[in-house]
């Protein structure tokens, strides 16, 4: 008999995840793959400007407004391709409460916590910083010139890349910066010193140091950084980062096991948008 605890842990999991998070905050969240694998995103084309004709006679042809032409669109494909899994044991012998659904918990929270959490964050600034989904023709934005952050250059990088989202007409809000531990510590010994914002307990679990240029700043360890990356700057709807929680269940004492089952498997990615491609942009070292 396996009892089914996706209903009764999924907001449970969904809670975890985004107060612990480093970037569930700021994850993209527009759309929504609900029962499906992949999604289409139609995007309306940019209408191009012509120039009125006073003197347009529409029955010999000519028309004031400029020739009628219909409205285009682009569509973007996003398929889920990441789907993660884990199963433990509980022996009985170690069980101390009816049905196990107590230690069932903890096996969830500490998975959570310690797996599945840095899993996601990991995969979807490698993502984010890869430009994941777009379609061909369509990039995300980057230095011109790599170098290692210093101490002496930093500052002016993390500028010209707010600088380069204002260029693309980017929102001011909803801007974030992921940058190591490491590379933050640069940044807080350069000559130019900036002042921080005040944070809440819950910016504070996030990672957030406060904000550079209207731009929320979040740290994060050194593995969780792409190779050869300094920071990421994204706006928050320039993203689409599913997570789906397929299942979760307690299997009640399969065939050779003296106790019981947990099983959990979800799917997760992260794209970036082709019609805001422009809206995330990675800091390269190399």
């Amino acid at each position: 008999m396996a009892i089914n605890l996706v209903t009764e842990y999924q907001k449970k999991l969904a809670d975890h995840f985004s107060i612990g998070s480093k970037t569930d905050a700021y994850a993209g969240k527009a759309y929504e793959f609900s029962g499906v694998k992949e999604i289409k995103i139609y995007t309306i084309d940019d209408i191009t400007l012509g120039t009125y004709n006073r003197n347009g006679d529409a029955s010999t042809g000519g028309f004031r407004f400029g020739k009628i032409t219909e409205v285009e669109d682009t569509v973007q494909t996003l398929s889920m391709q990441e789907e993660a899994a884990f199963t433990k044991s509980i022996d009985k012998a170690n069980a101390g409460e009816q049905y196990n659904i107590k230690r069932a918990t903890q096996v969830l929270q500490a998975a959570d916590r310690r797996v599945i959490r840095p899993t996601i964050d990991k995969a979807r600034l490698a993502k984010w910083a890869a430009g994941n989904g777009l379609s061909t023709g369509n990039t995300i934005q980057t230095n011109a010139t790599a170098a290692a952050l210093t101490k002496t250059n930093i500052v002016e990088a993390i500028f010209n890349a707010s600088a380069a989202l204002s260029d693309q007409m980017v929102p001011l809000d909803n801007r974030v910066m992921f940058i190591s531990e490491l590379d933050y510590v640069k940044f807080k010994l350069a000559d130019v010193v900036m002042g921080g914002a005040q944070l809440n307990a819950n910016a504070v679990r996030r990672g957030e140091r406060g904000t550079i240029d209207n731009v929320t700043v979040v740290t994060v360890p050194s593995s969780y950084m792409p190779t050869n990356t300094g920071f990421i700057m994204k706006y928050k709807g320039a993203t689409v980062d599913p997570i789906k929680l397929k299942t979760l269940r307690v299997q009640k004492e399969p065939l050779g096991i003296n106790g019981d089952v947990l099983e959990c498997y979800f799917q997760y990615d992260a794209f970036v948008l082709d019609a805001m491609c422009k809206g995330v942009y990675a800091y390269k070292t190399a």
